[in-house]
């Protein structure tokens, strides 16, 4: 191995003789360059050998995102024959002459495992840096190690996103759809997703919902809220926006308190239906509710029966009618009931039609049914379906006082539609939802 040395007499004391000895050491890949090299100073009045510190981490040229700070800076202890462990000076600069620097810490102890490290102060984003190390032992003080590179990817900052609705103690239907302003961002930010938390607590101890990674849409970003809320109940919203490329989350929105109304039908509009339909006696409730490809069979407890509800024969038809089957669509937050489909007494549940034909086979005359003309559920999105005695349909000068028969309705039951596939939904005698079975 080839041994450069330099001697040098002290300025100060003539009896002090310095040797700087540089050569070449060979070292793993990821710990140093290749064309780093160990120095070794010896100082001739004590006879005290000293080698400057051998960078480990960060390897040369690393690039860390901004957020991966506090860095650590970690070095291979130097070798010494003097009986003082030494410590260490860290120094990082801008700039590769160290006329710069921006970060430097002196007598650092030495650190077990043959190698010392210390973690540094945050630095600003979008920079090159340069670091080195020497060490002291007693009054030795070593050389510099050969200066390493890093660089500091740029800083990306996500401000608070604001609710938008629910409004602060307003209250959120049953289309469950919360809207946020998108948060402002700087920086070259990688795609933004979203945080919506519900919870039933203003401190968000327990989450009644959360949408954990929700795509940026433009301007305003939303989702819709699927979780089983307790009607009437007050609930607390909160979103934040997040940049998982540069690991960037960015601070909580202001908390939206809100009461949760899933429907009132007081609020909604009737469409070819009695235009009263909100004040007829609730005397049914639905007791069941099964979604397939070929239709969706909705059941209640006055379709068969002792008290079955009766038979009528409204003006113009030639036989009777028992109920007529109905559905609430939310549309543009506006909530719309039309009853459609007549049923008679032993009529098949199936005649209801398939799911997803409700759009055309229910709603199709703009005439009848303009504001929900053509209006096809999505799967998932929440209806009511309910049914009401006798013929309902093109009934807008029937009300509760001009009904020639009896005049009531079941309760309005909320359920997620499905276009396709197996779903059943089983109620209690109160109307709620007591099982669930898919296949």
């Amino acid at each position: 191995m080839n041994e450069k040395c330099v001697r040098a007499l002290s300025a100060f004391a003539a009896v002090a003789m310095l040797t700087a000895c540089t050569k070449s050491s060979p070292s793993r890949p990821t710990d140093t360059g290749a064309s780093e090299e160990v120095s070794t100073i010896l100082d001739a009045k004590s006879g005290v050998s000293l080698s400057s510190p051998q960078l480990v981490s960060p390897v040369p040229g690393h690039r860390l995102k901004f957020t991966e700070q506090p860095i650590t800076l970690t070095v291979r202890n130097s070798a010494t024959t003097g009986s003082s462990a030494p410590t260490y000076t860290f120094q990082v600069a801008s700039d590769a002459g160290f006329a710069s620097i921006v970060f430097s810490r002196e007598g650092i102890a030495q650190g077990g495992n043959g190698q010392t490290a210390v973690t540094i102060d945050k630095l600003a984003g979008n920079h090159d840096y340069f670091w080195r190390v020497r060490a002291t032992a007693g009054s030795t003080v070593g050389l510099f190690s050969a200066a390493r590179t890093f660089n500091v990817g740029p800083e990306v900052v996500i401000q608070a996103p604001a609710i938008a609705a629910p409004t602060n103690g307003g209250t959120l239907n049953g289309q469950g759809l919360i809207i946020a302003n998108n948060a402002s961002v700087t920086g070259p930010a990688g795609p933004i997703t979203y945080r919506f938390e519900v919870s039933d607590s203003s401190g968000f101890g327990n989450l009644a919902f959360v949408a954990p990674n929700v795509a940026q849409q433009g301007g305003q970003t939303s989702v819709r809220m699927d979780a089983n809320l307790t009607t009437n109940g007050t609930y607390y919203v909160r979103v934040r926006a997040q940049d998982n490329t540069n690991s960037v989350t960015g601070p909580y929105s202001p908390t939206v308190q809100f009461r949760f109304v899933p429907f009132d039908m007081s609020q909604a509009i009737m469409v070819n239906s009695p235009p009263d339909f909100a004040v007829w006696p609730e005397a049914a409730k639905i007791t069941s509710i099964h979604f397939s490809d070929i239709a969706f069979e909705v059941d209640f407890d006055r379709r068969d029966g002792p008290d079955r509800w009766p038979d009528m024969i409204p003006a113009g038809f030639s036989g009777a009618l028992q109920y007529t089957l109905g559905m609430c669509v939310n549309n543009h937050n506006q909530w719309y009931c039309s009853g459609v489909v007549q049923f008679w007494y032993g009529r098949e549940l199936t005649a209801s039609a398939p799911p997803s034909h409700v759009g055309f086979e229910w709603f199709y005359d703009p005439g009848r049914w303009g504001p929900i003309h053509y209006y096809q559920p999505q799967d998932g999105e929440l209806v009511g379906l309910f049914v009401g005695a006798g013929n309902m349909r093109d009934g807008n000068n029937i009300t509760r006082a001009t009904c020639p028969a009896v005049c009531e309705r079941s309760n309005i039951a909320l359920v997620p539609w499905s276009n396709f596939g197996e779903v059943q939904y089983t109620f209690s005698s109160l109307g709620k939802v007591v099982s669930t079975r898919r296949r």
